[in-house]
């Protein structure tokens, strides 16, 4: 009902612009065909078929059903050619445009009813499930309640145990209790399938200890685990174990709200700024190091380059002094 209520108030706006528009094109079309012959022959032959726009009220009808998609005999308009553009913009305008804007309307309010408000209709589910589930586990303390005296205090423990001391000792976690012992029973069942439980106990193939847990193993798959899911079977669940009570009834989230899908988006958008910091940090720590290698490059190609120029000068030397020794000796011949 609440659905209904919000569709209605979205459209609002919409069938107020739509009730004026109609109003306006059934008065066009009857101050357009008020003193034709058409109307005349309506009034001169009340019996025959009346034209629709003679009256304000048919023509109104008339338009409401042409929104509707009755339009009929479409030929009566192509006696005057200002009712023929009418009809032409009506049926564009109205037919065609507002009947789609209103399909779109529906559908929008219908998508924010479904995604905004399934989870109100989740956290509804869940507490009728709660209530039922608790009404189940207290219709024993009810009925004792009911047939017993009720005489005690207010707020007074109504099973308590003494001791040697005369001390009273409540027993009402004595429930919570047996719950944990079957949550660790079962789970030192499940540890025995554990992967890595061999390794733990750095236990091998050839040692006695790993056929016992073979052993162990086969026995816990094939008749504990079984014994204990049938015994609980048949006390309604009563003597399962709180893992197997809470794989079969616990209710999974079966919608994602809003604000958990922009969560999750912003969990993303931090998660891709992170990596694109870390990949900032390890381009600048390459460019610091590919700065070094081209550093000692270039002292590489500046010593070559000195050593070259060195022997390029040595060599020149020893072309002049070879040139000089050469002339003296051309001299003194």
């Amino acid at each position: 009902v609440s659905g209904v209520f919000y569709v209605v108030q979205r459209l609002a706006a919409f069938l107020l612009a739509l009730s004026v528009i109609l109003l306006m094109f059934s008065q066009m079309f009857y101050i357009i065909y008020a003193q034709t012959e058409e109307c005349a022959c309506t009034s001169d032959f009340p019996e025959a078929n009346p034209f629709p726009h003679c009256d304000f009220k048919w023509s109104l009808l008339k338009v409401y059903t042409m929104l509707m998609g009755e339009i009929g005999n479409e030929m009566r308009y192509s006696t005057l050619p200002i009712a023929q553009f009418l009809y032409i913009a009506f049926a564009f305008l109205v037919v065609i445009l507002l009947s789609n804007v209103l399909i779109a309307i529906v559908t929008d309010s219908y998508g924010v009813i479904k995604n905004e408000r399934s989870a109100m209709v989740f956290w509804a589910n869940r507490l009728d499930f709660v209530a039922e589930m608790d009404a189940i586990k207290n219709v024993g303390k009810r009925i004792k309640a009911c047939c017993g005296k009720g005489d005690g205090a207010p707020g007074a423990p109504t099973n308590v145990q003494e001791t040697p001391n005369g001390e009273p000792i409540p027993l009402e976690g004595l429930e919570e209790k047996a719950s944990g012992k079957f949550r660790t029973a079962w789970q030192s069942l499940m540890n025995l399938f554990d992967r890595n439980l061999y390794e733990t106990y750095d236990v091998q193939p050839s040692s006695p200890e790993f056929w016992c847990y073979v052993l162990v193993r086969f026995g816990a798959f094939f008749f504990a685990i079984p014994l204990w899911l049938l015994i609980g079977l048949c006390t309604a669940g009563w003597l399962w174990p709180p893992q197997v009570r809470e794989w079969l009834f616990q209710q999974k989230k079966a919608a994602i709200s809003r604000a958990d899908m922009a969560q999750e988006v912003t969990n993303q958008i931090n998660q891709l700024k992170a990596e694109i910091m870390k990949l900032r940090i390890e381009m600048k720590g390459e460019m610091k190091s590919d700065r070094k290698e081209f550093a000692g490059l270039k002292t590489e190609v500046e010593a070559i380059q000195a050593e070259v120029m060195a022997d390029l000068l040595q060599v020149k030397e020893i072309m002049v002094t070879l040139l000089d020794m050469s002339r003296d000796n051309l001299g003194t011949r």
